[in-house]
């Protein structure tokens, strides 16, 4: 009887969902020519093929047959090893993730483990991206979610890239002050997004001010939509409130951020902390969808 490693389903349905190789590779932390092995593998395994002829990531009607049942087996297989570590000590997890990705990605993750296992506990802090990845070096937390700006931390379970993008109240609205200087809204010292914005703006020569700061999303959101000045923010968390401003020709060109999940190396800890890291892709992976 052949059996279907839940690997080689993960990033079929990745790639699927992403509609390319390249961006599935860049999101599970593989390159390309090891995602179409694995395909290539799946492939095999089953006798079908799962995509169309023209080269691209469009399933078959044999391969959208085998999405199908695939979500249903990767949801079993994370539900089953919750469920079973919520059965001793281990069932307590420590993860530790951005203000603003904890408010956007959190609420619907939580509603599905909540149906699934009532009895799981977490305990989560919300904290600067470098922060965290000192608190997991030092035992601190199981998972981490973090932004870096250079290339992923060692030991990544999975990456990709993040465009960051300028915000607004409104899509044409640039909030300047009687000198032409630009306000700024940000987070406080040590946020990638506020060093990635000064820093573009210092390489070209753009006046602005810093005329607020708060460490929450709700905070940088409630200033902006009241057009107290503009700030930048990952695309993907952009609040439905506030705007991606448009026109670009005003404003510095912004560098991608490098996202990552990463797992404490407690052998003891890495079963139930891999299935709840896969969970937390999963919600990144739906994000993604067109």
């Amino acid at each position: 009887m052949r059996n279907i490693p839940t690997d080689l389903l993960r990033t079929f349905i990745t790639v699927i969902d992403l509609r390319g190789y390249t961006r599935a590779g860049e999101q599970l932390g593989r390159t390309q020519p090891a995602i179409s092995l694995q395909m290539r593998r799946l492939q095999d395994l089953i006798g079908v093929q799962l995509f169309t002829k023209d080269g691209g990531a469009t399933p078959t009607e044999a391969g959208e047959l085998v999405a199908t049942y695939g979500r249903q087996m990767l949801a079993l297989n994370d539900d089953l090893m919750l469920r079973l570590s919520s059965r001793d000590s281990r069932g307590k997890l420590r993860l530790g993730i951005p203000n603003d990705y904890a408010d956007h990605f959190l609420p619907r993750l939580m509603a599905g483990i909540a149906r699934s296992t009532g009895d799981f506990t977490l305990d989560v802090v919300c904290d600067l991206s470098h922060n965290l990845l000192q608190g997991l070096r030092n035992g601190l937390h199981d998972i981490v979610v973090a932004m870096t700006a250079d290339g992923p931390a060692e030991g990544a379970f999975m990456t990709w890239r993040e465009p960051l993008v300028w915000v607004g109240d409104r899509p044409d609205h640039l909030i300047e002050d009687e000198d032409g200087q630009l306000r700024i809204v940000c987070y406080p010292e040590g946020c990638l997004y506020r060093r990635g914005m000064l820093s573009a703006l210092q390489r070209d020569g753009r006046q602005y001010e810093i005329v607020y700061q708060s460490p929450s999303l709700a905070g940088i959101e409630a200033a902006v939509v009241s057009g107290f000045g503009n700030s930048v923010l990952a695309r993907r968390i952009v609040p439905p409130k506030l705007s991606i401003v448009q026109d670009a020709r005003h404003l510095p060109r912004l560098s991608d951020v490098v996202v990552g999940i990463y797992l404490n190396t407690d052998k003891k800890r890495s079963t139930v902390a891999e299935s709840f890291a896969a969970r937390i892709a999963d919600a990144f992976v739906a994000s993604e969808r067109p």
